[in-house]
């Protein structure tokens, strides 16, 4: 009974305080039907599943669109971080740097070029090639998921700004 009482009662100041699940990040209705375009073919489909999950439904016609994101330069690389005695490679260091910007259709810019930087470092031993090409595929996948994640909270901060724009202010004389 006590139990139930508590769970109850956290339910209800988590839902009071703006808590949300993971990937569940309101946007304002400027954002309800955003175009995404970029080079990286794979960020472009995890951006437009975030989106979804965020409960905006992605267009496939431009014209549709009441905001448009632009993931204009994506680079993802992968450097040598450390070789062993008979300078083989035994660790990388890999880097995905992306610059969007979100534009709505009369041009003007929400959001300006921003930049997002995300490196990890893989560190193996030659005879582990396939484990580790593996888990360069799982750290490059987290990298996108990191870098969506972060383009829907600036989203949503810039979607608060439009709600809600400052009121006058009175300055007393």
């Amino acid at each position: 009974m006590i139990r139930t009482l508590f769970l109850l009662f956290l339910a209800t100041v988590l839902s009071g305080c703006g808590f949300h699940l993971r990937g569940q990040v309101e946007l304002a209705s400027v954002m309800s039907a955003p175009w995404v375009t970029g080079q990286d073919p794979e960020l472009v489909i995890d951006l437009r599943r975030g989106l979804r999950q965020s409960g905006v439904d992605p267009v496939k016609d431009s014209a549709a669109a009441t905001v448009f994101i632009d993931l204009a330069t994506v680079e993802y690389s992968r450097s040598v971080k450390s070789v062993d005695s008979k300078g083989i490679a035994t660790g990388y260091t890999l880097q995905y740097n992306v610059i969007y910007r979100v534009v709505e259709p009369s041009g003007q810019a929400l959001i300006a070029n921003s930049q997002l930087s995300f490196s990890r470092d893989l560190i193996y031993q030659s005879t582990q090639l396939l484990q580790k090409k593996e888990e360069e595929k799982a750290l490059k996948a987290s990298m996108r998921d990191e870098i969506v994640g972060r383009i829907i909270r600036r989203l949503s901060s810039v979607a608060l700004n439009i709600q809600s724009p400052a009121v006058g202010l009175v300055v007393p004389v």
